[in-house]
């Protein structure tokens, strides 16, 4: 996948143990296959089971900070303390604010899925999945899949999963655009028409990776016809149960009826043989069973603390939960999935120094486009076991290499770069150069 080392592969590999301070040399390297250079980048692939924490509380404190006023808002207009129209501009700017929070915890995501947001595997997948994909009505191994077989074939027409999802979804465009055509289909266009954010996260959602069957990146197994049907019953019976009980305001009912749901669920699904659950060719460090039981637990706990926040305050829950987080999911997130994908590599070939690019925009742009070490892509291609917290130490040591330092692109603007080409460009110059 364009690495040099074998443990960088797409598959898993144990991280080799770095060699400490070797990143704090600057010494110039003669080529990226320098043996020294790569003793420094391999010391700067050490992970932990702490950073990450902290990184996570921040993202949830943030999403907090918008969601929880917003509401009070709402309650506020309720009351009838402020006039309704207060709403409008409250809920847009939400919107656009808590898309870039689930787009921040999609990026830890894409730590996980190169086993690089907790040294600790089993910690790395859990978390991910409870605190990052399961919010976002995904999960960690299907991206994880995609995400790797986009690293070994990047910007590949016939390989590259990436290419495929984005045919679908409407969003690989024909490259190079003129700048007006650039702009309308790739960003006016994206923010006027929601039909398209709409489309791309529902492709996004479903996409399931299939290169082939002589390729690692498909599907080894399908999930049997009996699993979906019982699962559609499950989450029919919970919300049922859920709305019946609480209009009722007959909270034992409610508590134990869910339980109850939710006991015999677990049961089946360990029960059933394991021949029935999906399953990768490239295999999770969680069984398919465990990830299943897991999902519906927590797609379980989501409706229950629905159901309970509305039967203790009385208030419309499923509702700000569908307009503070369903609707950013299919807006404002997927827009700033979209725009990601598209400007690291479109227009691009598929050099290994020429297939992404590194970005230096406007720093709102950067937070929400661009977060948690998405700015510095191409040093995060070339050796992707490097964590997001380490890669601007990744790119300065890159820059002591000649061939990086002549062929990596730096985007420092979107309408207008910074300075003079070869050294600065535009998102429009990138886009549209032929």
């Amino acid at each position: 996948m364009g690495s040099l080392y074998v443990s960088d592969g797409p598959c898993k590999m144990m991280a080799k143990r770095p060699v400490p301070g070797a990143a704090m040399d600057a010494t110039p390297a003669p080529s990226l296959s320098d043996r020294d250079l790569l003793r420094r980048v391999n010391a700067l692939r050490r992970t932990d089971n702490v950073t990450n924490w902290l990184v996570l509380a921040r993202e949830y404190l943030l999403l907090a900070a918008v969601i929880a006023p917003t509401i009070w808002l709402f309650v506020l207009i309720d009351r009838g303390t402020l006039a309704w129209p207060w709403a409008v501009p409250a809920t847009l700017v939400a919107v656009v604010l808590i898309g870039a929070g689930q787009h921040r915890l999609a990026t830890l995501t894409h730590e996980a899925a190169h086993y690089m947001l907790f040294r600790n595997r089993t910690l790395n997948e859990f978390v991910s999945e409870w605190f990052c994909m399961y919010p976002l009505w995904g999960t960690t191994h299907d991206y994880r899949v995609q995400h790797l077989g986009h690293h070994q074939y990047p910007n590949d027409p016939h390989r590259d999963p990436d290419v495929a999802q984005m045919h679908r979804s409407g969003h690989r465009f024909v490259f190079p655009l003129s700048r007006s055509r650039f702009l309308w289909k790739c960003l006016v266009s994206q923010i006027v028409n929601p039909l398209h954010a709409l489309r791309y996260v529902l492709v996004r959602g479903t996409y399931r990776t299939d290169n082939g069957p002589h390729s690692p990146y498909r599907m080894a197994r399908k999930p049997a016809r009996v699993l979906r049907l019982f699962a559609a019953a499950y989450f029919l019976g919970q919300i049922t149960s859920a709305v019946w009980f609480v209009r009722a305001g007959d909270g034992v009912s409610l508590a134990v009826t869910q339980l109850v749901l939710w006991l015999v669920a677990m049961a089946f699904y360990r029960l059933v043989p394991g021949r029935l659950f999906a399953e990768y060719v490239i295999r999770s460090d969680l069984s398919v069973r465990d990830q299943v039981c897991l999902r519906v637990t927590h797609v379980t706990g989501l409706f229950v603390t629905l159901a309970w926040l509305t039967l203790l305050t009385d208030l419309p829950w499923t509702a700000y939960y569908l307009l503070l987080w369903v609707v950013p999911l299919c807006t404002s997130f997927a827009f700033y999935m979209s725009q990601r994908q598209v400007l690291q590599h479109g227009n691009a070939d598929e050099g290994r120094l020429t297939n992404t690019r590194n970005f230096e925009l406007n720093r709102l742009f950067q937070w929400a486009v661009f977060p948690i070490g998405n700015d510095y892509h191409l040093p995060h291609h070339l050796f992707p076991m490097v964590p997001h917290y380490n890669l601007r130490a990744l790119h300065d040591l890159l820059r002591t290499v000649p061939e990086y330092r002549t062929h990596a692109t730096r985007v420092d603007g979107y309408f207008a770069a910074a300075g003079p080409p070869p050294e600065h460009y535009s998102v429009l110059d990138v886009m549209t150069k032929t």
